[in-house]
């Protein structure tokens, strides 16, 4: 596993991003400044809320960053959001598109001037050095980033995911 190159982060304020996991029921999202991750959780939402029940999730991770933006006299570069599952089930595939677009008209409401990624599960992976499918290696990863618990499957990608965007800001 090799480490993201330093790039700008080695002069100048640290870079901050955020990685996105959204779902229809769950919303995990990890935010880094510099190579350090700051926050990581999952939220989880009911089966029957209508998609405007995330804007308060939203809205919380948009306050975290903007309070990051503050303390370290930096903007948010980029936000990696993890690309909609296609799966055999059409109305399951299409919530879950509408839950990546809503996260990308908050993205773009919020934080304009930041760069948006949407991130194959295969390139997020293939990004930090993990296997290529499964669901251990996401939660090893993780654990070894995050010093707390990492509760959900959700919160794991969202690290795996922002640990993955200096990588992948060079290839877009």
């Amino acid at each position: 596993m090799s480490d993201p190159p330093l790039g700008p982060e080695a002069s100048g304020p640290p870079i901050i991003r955020v990685g996105l996991d959204a779902s229809p029921l769950r919303i995990g999202y990890a935010i880094s400044v510099g190579r350090t991750i700051v926050q990581a959780a999952t939220f989880h939402v009911d089966r029957d809320a209508p998609l405007t029940a995330r804007r308060g999730f939203y809205r919380m991770i948009r306050d975290e960053v903007r309070q990051l933006e503050e303390r370290h006299a930096s903007d948010l570069r980029t936000i990696g959001i993890e690309a909609p599952y296609v799966g055999p089930n059409r109305q399951g595939s299409l919530n879950h598109a509408r839950n990546i677009g809503q996260a990308e008209a908050w993205m773009f409401s919020s934080f304009p001037y930041a760069e948006q990624i949407i991130v194959q599960p295969a390139a997020w992976r293939r990004a930090i050095g993990i296997a290529p499918k499964g669901k251990v290696a996401p939660r090893l990863y993780a654990e070894t980033r995050w010093d707390e618990d990492v509760w959900t499957q959700d919160t794991a990608d969202a690290i795996c995911i922002v640990d993955a965007l200096p990588h992948l800001e060079q290839e877009s």
